[in-house]
């Protein structure tokens, strides 16, 4: 790949991370213009993810049949539409349906735009290319939650979504510009249904799409509204919450640079050890903290564990079959955007009611179920870690 092609997918990627949490941080803010509990906002992020989930199953196909450029470039279009309006929702259930169809963009551009990395890198290069544009999705959680923060206090959250809008104009002029619309591979000749029962029928497909679901979803579903859940353990402004997600975010990219090396020391055991550190990590926002310093130090081990080994877990899927790449790619989005989905929506059901302590216990629970299926257990072969 030329140097152009993974920046403009480095930018797909960072527009769609962003969309997952620019809110944590304003939800203080944006519950006041719309008048309902701040907790209620994490509704946004989890209509992004259902509809996220469920659209992708068709794009990944789409793709495969009909080609990646055209679908990356209407994606992005109508991302950048769908945020501008979201400032000018009446109300939240407005803004939610607005951030529904965002996310059914983003269904479209995630799996194009991963399938793009693999058509046009030789099969010895798809995992470093991968972890090169995925250093985009890891830097939404450093940048967009502070720079979304520092927004809310100075010239509104508004602002932020409008940032958005136009960061993902500039995304489409960058995808129009570096990549020339190729003919459809294989998949092509095979028809839509058959497309999805040989995909769900590749070797080890469905034990690596679990855990797509139940630890990367719902590690990356934490990480949408860990700004929240900072702001329920310690007393923050929008600025501080953002500055915590943004820092956590930088532990998620330390541990992306670091995975090539821990895949080399470690070898296919690197996956599975890194996925229980971070499950673990994820865990222990349940101890009590009395300092933003206690809280970073309690995170490390989740956002550096998810850094590491989420690309190590791409990088496998997408090896898996090379002619029904992009429905793998699309299985994977809707599964992780599904736990995505999930954890915003167990956010919103839970902390009204219950402590937040509650809320971690859970989601840390699932993501160790998750992280427990790359172990090499007795029935399955050594050879599918």
């Amino acid at each position: 790949m030329q140097t152009p092609q993974i920046a403009a997918l480095f930018a797909c990627l960072f527009l769609i991370g962003s969309a997952e949490v620019v809110a944590g941080p304003m939800m203080s803010a944006m519950s006041v213009d719309f008048g309902v509990r701040s907790s209620a906002i994490a509704y946004l992020p989890a209509a992004y993810g259902l509809s996220y989930g469920a659209v992708a199953l068709i794009a990944g196909p789409l793709s495969d049949r009909w080609g990646r450029k055209l679908p990356l470039q209407a994606g992005l279009l109508g991302f950048a539409l769908l945020n501008a309006s979201i400032p000018g929702a009446a109300h939240l259930p407005a803004a939610i349906v607005l951030s529904a169809l965002a996310g059914l963009c983003a269904a479209i551009i995630q799996p194009n735009a991963l399938s793009l990395v693999a058509d046009e890198s030789p099969p010895e290069q798809v995992g470093r290319r991968l972890g090169q544009v995925f250093i985009g999705l890891m830097l939404a959680f450093v940048l967009t939650p502070v720079l979304a923060g520092r927004l809310a206090d100075t010239l509104g959250w508004r602002s932020a979504y409008y940032a958005l809008a136009l960061l993902s104009v500039l995304a489409w002029l960058a995808v129009t510009r570096a990549f020339a619309r190729r003919p459809p591979g294989a998949g092509a000749r095979t028809d839509f249904l058959t497309m999805h029962r040989q995909a769900w029928r590749t070797i080890d497909v469905r034990r690596r799409l679990s855990v797509s679901y139940l630890w990367l979803g719902w590690l990356a579903g934490f990480g949408a509204v860990v700004a929240e859940v900072a702001a329920r353990k310690l007393p923050l402004s929008p600025t501080d919450t953002g500055l915590i997600a943004g820092f956590f975010g930088l532990a998620v990219i330390a541990g992306n640079l670091a995975g090539a090396r821990l895949h080399r020391a470690l070898g296919q055991a690197a996956l599975p050890v890194m996925a229980i550190v971070a499950a673990l990590g994820l865990l222990g926002f349940m101890l009590p903290v009395e300092s933003m310093a206690q809280l970073l130090l309690l995170g490390l081990p989740w956002a550096f564990g998810y850094g590491c080994a989420g690309p190590l877990h791409h990088a496998r899927l997408s090896a898996l079959s090379e002619r029904y790449r992009g429905t793998i790619n699309s299985y994977h989005a809707s599964l992780l955007n599904l736990g995505i989905f999930s954890v915003s929506f167990l956010l919103g059901a839970v902390v009204p009611h219950f402590p937040v302590t509650l809320f971690c216990a859970l989601v840390g629970a699932v993501t160790l179920l998750g992280a427990c299926l790359l172990l090499p257990w007795p029935r399955l072969s050594i050879t599918t870690w």
